[in-house]
Protein backbone atom coordinates (compact mmCIF):
# COMPACT_ATOMS: atom_id res chain seq x y z
CA UNK A 1 0.00 0.00 0.00
CA UNK A 2 1.46 3.29 -1.29
CA UNK A 3 1.29 6.05 1.65
CA UNK A 4 1.09 9.71 0.08
CA UNK A 5 2.01 12.93 1.85
CA UNK A 6 1.27 16.76 1.34
CA UNK A 7 3.57 19.71 1.55
CA UNK A 8 1.89 22.99 2.83
CA UNK A 9 2.41 25.68 1.49
CA UNK A 10 5.59 27.87 3.10
CA UNK A 11 6.39 24.81 4.88
CA UNK A 12 9.73 22.79 4.91
CA UNK A 13 9.41 20.14 2.52
CA UNK A 14 10.35 17.68 5.18
CA UNK A 15 7.69 18.85 7.33
CA UNK A 16 4.87 16.93 5.73
CA UNK A 17 1.24 15.96 7.01
CA UNK A 18 -0.28 11.77 5.97
CA UNK A 19 -3.42 12.95 3.07
CA UNK A 20 -5.61 9.52 3.14
CA UNK A 21 -6.82 9.80 0.03
CA UNK A 22 -6.65 6.61 -1.47
CA UNK A 23 -8.33 7.97 -5.14
CA UNK A 24 -5.68 10.34 -5.44
CA UNK A 25 -2.98 7.91 -4.35
CA UNK A 26 -4.32 5.12 -6.34
CA UNK A 27 -3.95 7.60 -9.58
CA UNK A 28 -0.58 8.45 -8.71
CA UNK A 29 0.23 4.47 -8.18
CA UNK A 30 -0.69 3.24 -11.51
CA UNK A 31 1.21 3.94 -14.32
CA UNK A 32 0.12 5.96 -17.50
CA UNK A 33 1.69 7.00 -20.36
CA UNK A 34 3.47 10.29 -19.95
CA UNK A 35 3.29 10.49 -15.77
CA UNK A 36 6.08 9.23 -14.14
CA UNK A 37 5.53 7.78 -10.82
CA UNK A 38 8.60 7.21 -8.97
CA UNK A 39 8.62 10.91 -7.59
CA UNK A 40 6.23 13.87 -6.45
CA UNK A 41 4.04 15.00 -8.63
CA UNK A 42 1.61 17.86 -8.23
CA UNK A 43 3.17 18.19 -4.43
CA UNK A 44 2.47 14.65 -3.85
CA UNK A 45 5.23 11.96 -2.86
CA UNK A 46 4.74 8.62 -3.43
CA UNK A 47 7.40 5.96 -1.71
CA UNK A 48 7.62 2.22 -4.43
CA UNK A 49 7.24 -0.55 -2.26
CA UNK A 50 10.62 -2.36 -2.35
CA UNK A 51 8.60 -5.30 -4.20
CA UNK A 52 8.77 -3.21 -7.49
CA UNK A 53 12.26 -3.55 -8.46
CA UNK A 54 12.02 -1.86 -11.69
CA UNK A 55 13.28 1.21 -9.90
CA UNK A 56 16.61 -0.32 -8.98
CA UNK A 57 17.63 -2.03 -11.71
CA UNK A 58 19.17 1.45 -13.44
CA UNK A 59 21.23 2.04 -10.24
CA UNK A 60 22.11 -1.82 -10.19
CA UNK A 61 23.02 -1.75 -14.07
CA UNK A 62 25.65 0.93 -13.60
CA UNK A 63 27.25 -1.10 -10.69
CA UNK A 64 27.26 -3.85 -12.94
CA UNK A 65 28.77 -1.72 -15.68
CA UNK A 66 31.00 -0.12 -13.28
CA UNK A 67 32.02 -3.35 -12.17
CA UNK A 68 32.83 -4.98 -15.74
CA UNK A 69 34.80 -1.74 -16.73
CA UNK A 70 36.78 -2.45 -13.76
CA UNK A 71 37.27 -5.85 -14.43
CA UNK A 72 38.82 -5.15 -17.93
CA UNK A 73 41.16 -2.19 -16.45
CA UNK A 74 42.76 -4.37 -14.32
CA UNK A 75 42.90 -7.59 -17.33
CA UNK A 76 44.65 -4.44 -19.34
CA UNK A 77 46.86 -3.79 -16.45
CA UNK A 78 47.49 -7.31 -15.33
CA UNK A 79 48.98 -8.10 -19.95
CA UNK A 80 50.97 -4.58 -19.50
CA UNK A 81 52.55 -5.57 -16.42
CA UNK A 82 53.67 -9.33 -17.45
CA UNK A 83 55.09 -7.52 -20.82
CA UNK A 84 57.08 -4.98 -18.94
CA UNK A 85 58.32 -7.51 -16.75
CA UNK A 86 59.27 -9.80 -20.25
CA UNK A 87 60.80 -6.88 -21.79
CA UNK A 88 63.03 -6.72 -18.43
CA UNK A 89 63.90 -10.53 -18.63
CA UNK A 90 64.83 -9.72 -22.48
CA UNK A 91 66.80 -6.99 -21.72
CA UNK A 92 69.14 -8.78 -18.59
CA UNK A 93 68.93 -11.71 -20.78
CA UNK A 94 69.06 -11.35 -24.71
CA UNK A 95 69.68 -15.04 -25.18
CA UNK A 96 66.00 -15.73 -24.22
CA UNK A 97 65.52 -13.96 -27.24
CA UNK A 98 66.72 -16.16 -29.59
CA UNK A 99 64.84 -19.50 -31.09
CA UNK A 100 67.61 -21.47 -32.25
CA UNK A 101 67.29 -24.31 -34.96
CA UNK A 102 66.97 -27.66 -33.66
CA UNK A 103 64.61 -30.80 -33.80
CA UNK A 104 64.26 -33.22 -30.71
CA UNK A 105 62.18 -35.77 -32.73
CA UNK A 106 65.70 -36.25 -35.65
CA UNK A 107 68.55 -38.39 -34.61
CA UNK A 108 72.13 -37.40 -34.71
CA UNK A 109 73.35 -37.23 -38.31
CA UNK A 110 76.77 -36.44 -38.39
CA UNK A 111 79.50 -39.28 -38.98
CA UNK A 112 83.01 -39.09 -37.26
CA UNK A 113 85.64 -38.23 -39.54
CA UNK A 114 87.39 -40.83 -41.77
CA UNK A 115 90.64 -41.18 -40.52
CA UNK A 116 93.52 -39.96 -42.89
CA UNK A 117 95.40 -42.95 -44.96
CA UNK A 118 94.50 -46.30 -44.23
CA UNK A 119 94.28 -45.97 -40.32
CA UNK A 120 91.72 -48.24 -38.09
CA UNK A 121 88.81 -46.72 -36.80
CA UNK A 122 88.76 -46.93 -33.00
CA UNK A 123 86.03 -49.06 -30.99
CA UNK A 124 84.22 -45.72 -30.26
CA UNK A 125 84.28 -44.20 -33.65
CA UNK A 126 83.06 -47.51 -34.95
CA UNK A 127 80.31 -47.62 -31.92
CA UNK A 128 79.08 -43.94 -32.91
CA UNK A 129 79.06 -45.24 -36.50
CA UNK A 130 76.87 -47.58 -35.92
CA UNK A 131 74.53 -45.89 -33.96
CA UNK A 132 74.16 -42.89 -36.62
CA UNK A 133 73.41 -45.15 -39.40
CA UNK A 134 70.91 -47.07 -37.33
CA UNK A 135 69.42 -43.44 -36.50
CA UNK A 136 69.41 -42.55 -40.56
CA UNK A 137 67.52 -45.92 -41.15
CA UNK A 138 65.08 -45.03 -38.24
CA UNK A 139 64.58 -41.36 -39.96
CA UNK A 140 64.26 -42.85 -43.02
CA UNK A 141 61.20 -45.51 -41.58
CA UNK A 142 59.73 -43.14 -39.66
CA UNK A 143 59.79 -39.83 -41.93
CA UNK A 144 56.05 -39.78 -42.57
CA UNK A 145 54.86 -41.48 -39.17
CA UNK A 146 55.93 -39.05 -36.53
CA UNK A 147 55.16 -35.33 -37.00
CA UNK A 148 52.79 -35.38 -39.57
CA UNK A 149 49.11 -35.68 -37.02
CA UNK A 150 46.26 -37.74 -38.34
CA UNK A 151 43.70 -35.02 -37.05
CA UNK A 152 43.56 -31.38 -39.11
CA UNK A 153 40.33 -30.96 -37.70
CA UNK A 154 38.97 -28.67 -34.49
CA UNK A 155 40.52 -29.34 -31.48
CA UNK A 156 38.89 -28.09 -28.30
CA UNK A 157 40.91 -27.74 -24.82
CA UNK A 158 38.73 -27.63 -21.91
CA UNK A 159 40.06 -25.12 -19.77
CA UNK A 160 41.70 -21.40 -20.14
CA UNK A 161 44.63 -21.84 -17.19
CA UNK A 162 48.49 -21.70 -17.82
CA UNK A 163 48.85 -25.18 -19.18
CA UNK A 164 45.48 -24.93 -21.21
CA UNK A 165 46.78 -21.95 -22.56
CA UNK A 166 50.39 -23.14 -23.92
CA UNK A 167 49.25 -26.01 -25.39
CA UNK A 168 46.32 -24.74 -27.41
CA UNK A 169 49.12 -22.50 -28.50
CA UNK A 170 51.05 -25.00 -29.27
CA UNK A 171 48.42 -27.13 -31.14
CA UNK A 172 47.91 -23.71 -33.08
CA UNK A 173 51.04 -22.88 -34.05
CA UNK A 174 50.98 -26.66 -36.03
CA UNK A 175 48.11 -25.51 -38.21
CA UNK A 176 45.05 -27.07 -36.43
CA UNK A 177 42.13 -24.76 -35.69
CA UNK A 178 41.85 -24.57 -31.75
CA UNK A 179 39.04 -23.18 -29.33
CA UNK A 180 39.49 -22.65 -25.72
CA UNK A 181 36.39 -23.09 -23.80
CA UNK A 182 36.24 -21.47 -20.92
CA UNK A 183 33.90 -19.73 -18.23
CA UNK A 184 34.73 -16.19 -18.14
CA UNK A 185 33.10 -14.11 -20.76
CA UNK A 186 35.45 -10.90 -20.48
CA UNK A 187 38.54 -13.11 -21.01
CA UNK A 188 36.97 -14.84 -23.98
CA UNK A 189 36.36 -11.09 -25.49
CA UNK A 190 39.45 -10.22 -24.66
CA UNK A 191 41.55 -13.50 -26.13
CA UNK A 192 39.46 -13.01 -29.56
CA UNK A 193 40.02 -9.15 -29.66
CA UNK A 194 43.67 -9.09 -28.73
CA UNK A 195 44.74 -12.76 -29.46
CA UNK A 196 45.99 -12.39 -25.11
CA UNK A 197 45.19 -14.23 -22.42
CA UNK A 198 45.02 -11.50 -19.87
CA UNK A 199 45.20 -13.84 -16.59
CA UNK A 200 47.65 -16.21 -17.43
CA UNK A 201 50.75 -16.38 -19.61
CA UNK A 202 49.83 -12.48 -21.01
CA UNK A 203 53.11 -11.72 -21.90
CA UNK A 204 53.09 -14.29 -24.77
CA UNK A 205 50.82 -13.61 -28.06
CA UNK A 206 48.62 -16.51 -29.18
CA UNK A 207 47.87 -17.60 -32.67
CA UNK A 208 45.14 -16.31 -35.13
CA UNK A 209 44.39 -19.30 -35.63
CA UNK A 210 43.58 -19.85 -31.52
CA UNK A 211 39.69 -18.50 -30.23
CA UNK A 212 38.10 -19.16 -27.02
CA UNK A 213 34.18 -19.45 -26.42
CA UNK A 214 32.25 -20.04 -23.74
CA UNK A 215 29.78 -22.24 -25.50
CA UNK A 216 31.01 -25.33 -24.77
CA UNK A 217 28.03 -27.56 -26.90
CA UNK A 218 28.22 -25.71 -30.09
CA UNK A 219 32.23 -26.31 -30.30
CA UNK A 220 32.20 -29.45 -29.36
CA UNK A 221 30.01 -30.62 -32.03
CA UNK A 222 32.37 -31.05 -34.78
CA UNK A 223 35.46 -31.37 -32.70
CA UNK A 224 38.26 -34.10 -33.75
CA UNK A 225 40.10 -33.96 -30.17
CA UNK A 226 39.63 -33.09 -26.76
CA UNK A 227 42.05 -32.05 -24.29
CA UNK A 228 40.93 -31.69 -20.81
CA UNK A 229 43.30 -29.24 -18.65
CA UNK A 230 40.84 -28.17 -15.67
CA UNK A 231 41.92 -29.21 -12.33
CA UNK A 232 41.62 -32.78 -11.20
CA UNK A 233 38.76 -32.04 -8.26
CA UNK A 234 36.77 -29.95 -10.72
CA UNK A 235 37.33 -32.10 -13.97
CA UNK A 236 34.29 -34.49 -12.87
CA UNK A 237 31.51 -31.47 -12.95
CA UNK A 238 32.82 -30.29 -16.06
CA UNK A 239 32.94 -33.13 -17.76
CA UNK A 240 29.51 -34.33 -16.56
CA UNK A 241 28.45 -30.94 -18.00
CA UNK A 242 29.38 -31.81 -21.52
CA UNK A 243 29.24 -35.46 -22.00
CA UNK A 244 26.45 -35.57 -24.20
CA UNK A 245 28.05 -33.14 -27.01
CA UNK A 246 31.78 -35.02 -26.99
CA UNK A 247 31.53 -37.06 -30.22
CA UNK A 248 32.13 -40.37 -29.89
CA UNK A 249 35.22 -41.89 -31.35
CA UNK A 250 37.65 -39.30 -30.69
CA UNK A 251 40.50 -39.00 -28.46
CA UNK A 252 40.00 -37.36 -24.87
CA UNK A 253 43.60 -35.99 -24.00
CA UNK A 254 44.16 -35.65 -19.79
CA UNK A 255 46.75 -33.47 -18.97
CA UNK A 256 46.12 -32.53 -15.15
CA UNK A 257 48.19 -34.83 -12.50
CA UNK A 258 46.56 -35.74 -9.04
CA UNK A 259 44.08 -37.82 -7.51
CA UNK A 260 40.51 -36.70 -7.01
CA UNK A 261 39.77 -36.80 -3.26
CA UNK A 262 36.45 -38.70 -2.69
CA UNK A 263 36.37 -40.65 -5.39
CA UNK A 264 40.37 -41.55 -5.25
CA UNK A 265 40.34 -41.89 -9.04
CA UNK A 266 43.22 -40.97 -11.36
CA UNK A 267 41.86 -39.02 -14.66
CA UNK A 268 42.29 -42.72 -16.70
CA UNK A 269 39.17 -43.49 -14.71
CA UNK A 270 37.69 -40.52 -13.84
CA UNK A 271 37.15 -39.44 -17.55
CA UNK A 272 35.11 -42.14 -18.48
CA UNK A 273 32.91 -42.71 -15.56
CA UNK A 274 32.23 -38.97 -16.32
CA UNK A 275 31.63 -38.95 -19.48
CA UNK A 276 29.76 -42.01 -19.10
CA UNK A 277 31.11 -44.04 -21.94
CA UNK A 278 33.75 -46.60 -22.12
CA UNK A 279 37.56 -46.44 -22.67
CA UNK A 280 36.47 -48.28 -26.64
CA UNK A 281 33.85 -45.11 -27.12
CA UNK A 282 36.49 -42.24 -26.27
CA UNK A 283 39.96 -43.95 -25.37
CA UNK A 284 42.10 -41.66 -22.55
CA UNK A 285 45.21 -40.86 -23.24
CA UNK A 286 47.24 -39.14 -20.32
CA UNK A 287 50.42 -36.51 -21.33
CA UNK A 288 53.17 -35.98 -18.25
CA UNK A 289 56.39 -34.94 -17.99
CA UNK A 290 58.88 -32.06 -16.84
CA UNK A 291 56.91 -29.16 -19.15
CA UNK A 292 55.97 -25.75 -17.53
CA UNK A 293 53.46 -23.94 -19.24
CA UNK A 294 55.90 -20.94 -19.89
CA UNK A 295 58.33 -22.74 -21.58
CA UNK A 296 56.22 -24.39 -23.97
CA UNK A 297 54.50 -21.07 -24.86
CA UNK A 298 58.37 -19.75 -25.45
CA UNK A 299 58.65 -22.83 -27.51
CA UNK A 300 61.63 -24.23 -25.42
CA UNK A 301 62.56 -28.03 -25.65
CA UNK A 302 60.42 -30.28 -23.94
CA UNK A 303 59.98 -33.59 -23.87
CA UNK A 304 56.65 -35.57 -22.35
CA UNK A 305 55.22 -39.30 -22.23
CA UNK A 306 51.68 -40.38 -23.92
CA UNK A 307 50.07 -42.73 -21.88
CA UNK A 308 47.04 -45.02 -23.14
CA UNK A 309 46.18 -48.91 -22.63
CA UNK A 310 45.04 -48.41 -26.31
CA UNK A 311 48.32 -47.94 -28.44
CA UNK A 312 46.93 -46.75 -31.31
CA UNK A 313 45.01 -43.77 -29.30
CA UNK A 314 48.39 -43.07 -27.95
CA UNK A 315 50.33 -42.90 -31.22
CA UNK A 316 47.37 -39.77 -32.82
CA UNK A 317 47.73 -37.87 -29.88
CA UNK A 318 51.61 -38.35 -30.60
CA UNK A 319 51.41 -37.10 -33.83
CA UNK A 320 48.97 -34.66 -32.53
CA UNK A 321 51.49 -33.07 -30.34
CA UNK A 322 54.93 -33.67 -31.78
CA UNK A 323 56.98 -30.44 -33.21
CA UNK A 324 60.30 -29.55 -33.74
CA UNK A 325 60.73 -28.71 -29.79
CA UNK A 326 58.18 -30.91 -28.57
CA UNK A 327 58.79 -34.78 -28.15
CA UNK A 328 56.51 -37.32 -27.16
CA UNK A 329 57.26 -40.87 -26.26
CA UNK A 330 54.08 -43.65 -25.96
CA UNK A 331 53.71 -46.37 -23.24
CA UNK A 332 50.81 -48.69 -22.39
CA UNK A 333 51.99 -47.61 -18.31
CA UNK A 334 48.95 -45.41 -16.91
CA UNK A 335 49.14 -46.56 -13.73
CA UNK A 336 52.92 -45.69 -13.21
CA UNK A 337 52.72 -42.16 -15.52
CA UNK A 338 49.45 -40.87 -13.33
CA UNK A 339 50.95 -41.80 -10.00
CA UNK A 340 54.48 -40.32 -10.40
CA UNK A 341 52.54 -37.17 -11.76
CA UNK A 342 50.43 -37.06 -8.68
CA UNK A 343 52.81 -37.80 -5.77
CA UNK A 344 55.50 -35.75 -7.26
CA UNK A 345 53.76 -32.45 -6.21
CA UNK A 346 53.91 -33.50 -2.62
CA UNK A 347 57.36 -34.05 -3.11
CA UNK A 348 58.18 -30.66 -4.32
CA UNK A 349 55.79 -29.03 -1.48
CA UNK A 350 58.97 -30.62 0.77
CA UNK A 351 61.79 -29.84 -1.33
CA UNK A 352 60.54 -26.23 -1.04
CA UNK A 353 59.70 -26.50 2.98
CA UNK A 354 63.25 -27.90 3.21
CA UNK A 355 65.22 -25.38 1.15
CA UNK A 356 62.86 -22.39 3.25
CA UNK A 357 64.00 -23.77 6.66
CA UNK A 358 67.53 -23.68 5.21
CA UNK A 359 68.52 -26.83 5.78
CA UNK A 360 70.95 -26.93 2.54
CA UNK A 361 70.74 -28.49 -0.51
CA UNK A 362 72.20 -32.05 0.64
CA UNK A 363 69.21 -32.47 2.81
CA UNK A 364 66.62 -31.50 -0.11
CA UNK A 365 68.78 -34.33 -2.21
CA UNK A 366 68.36 -36.56 0.52
CA UNK A 367 64.79 -35.83 0.75
CA UNK A 368 64.08 -35.92 -3.42
CA UNK A 369 66.32 -38.97 -3.13
CA UNK A 370 64.05 -40.99 -0.94
CA UNK A 371 60.45 -39.83 -2.07
CA UNK A 372 61.41 -40.99 -5.44
CA UNK A 373 62.18 -44.72 -4.09
CA UNK A 374 59.31 -44.51 -2.02
CA UNK A 375 56.99 -43.34 -5.23
CA UNK A 376 58.54 -46.44 -7.19
CA UNK A 377 57.69 -48.96 -4.20
CA UNK A 378 54.53 -47.80 -4.40
CA UNK A 379 53.74 -47.37 -8.11
CA UNK A 380 55.69 -51.31 -8.40
CA UNK A 381 53.30 -52.24 -5.98
CA UNK A 382 50.49 -51.02 -7.57
CA UNK A 383 50.93 -52.41 -11.64
CA UNK A 384 53.08 -49.77 -12.43
CA UNK A 385 56.48 -50.54 -14.28
CA UNK A 386 59.67 -50.06 -12.61
CA UNK A 387 61.44 -47.83 -15.73
CA UNK A 388 58.27 -45.60 -16.05
CA UNK A 389 59.48 -44.21 -12.63
CA UNK A 390 62.83 -43.89 -14.19
CA UNK A 391 61.73 -41.69 -17.00
CA UNK A 392 60.28 -38.64 -18.08
CA UNK A 393 56.93 -39.09 -16.34
CA UNK A 394 58.83 -39.95 -12.72
CA UNK A 395 62.17 -38.90 -11.85
CA UNK A 396 62.21 -36.29 -14.76
CA UNK A 397 59.11 -34.83 -13.59
CA UNK A 398 59.87 -34.76 -9.95
CA UNK A 399 63.00 -33.57 -10.05
CA UNK A 400 61.85 -30.63 -12.33
CA UNK A 401 58.37 -29.79 -9.63
CA UNK A 402 61.20 -29.96 -6.75
CA UNK A 403 64.05 -27.87 -8.33
CA UNK A 404 62.12 -25.68 -10.95
CA UNK A 405 62.11 -22.35 -10.27
CA UNK A 406 58.84 -21.88 -11.93
CA UNK A 407 57.74 -24.69 -9.94
CA UNK A 408 54.61 -23.50 -8.05
CA UNK A 409 54.20 -26.77 -5.36
CA UNK A 410 57.95 -25.78 -5.23
CA UNK A 411 57.07 -22.07 -4.19
CA UNK A 412 53.93 -23.67 -1.54
CA UNK A 413 56.50 -25.18 0.67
Amino acid sequence: MALAFATRPGLDSHRVSPVLDAARVARLASPSPGRATHGACRGIAVRASKDDDSLFRPRRSKAVAFAQFMTGVALRFSVWRARLKREARNVMNPLEQEQPDYNLNVLPLLLPVRPAGKGEYSVSTKLWRKTVYWARLHNRLTANKVGDSEITGKVVVLGGGAFGTAMAAHLARKGNPVVLVMRDKLVRDYINTKHINPRYLSEFDLPLNLRASTQAAAELADCKALIVAVPVQSSRKALEAVAQYVPKGIPVVALSKGLELGSREFMCDLIPHALGRSREENPVVVVSGPSFAKEIMDQRPTAVVAASADPAAASVVQRLLMSPYFRVSTTDDVVGVEIAGALKNVLAIAAGMCEGLGLGMNAMSALICQGTAEIRWLATAMGAKPETLAGLAGIGDILLTCFGTLSRKRTLG
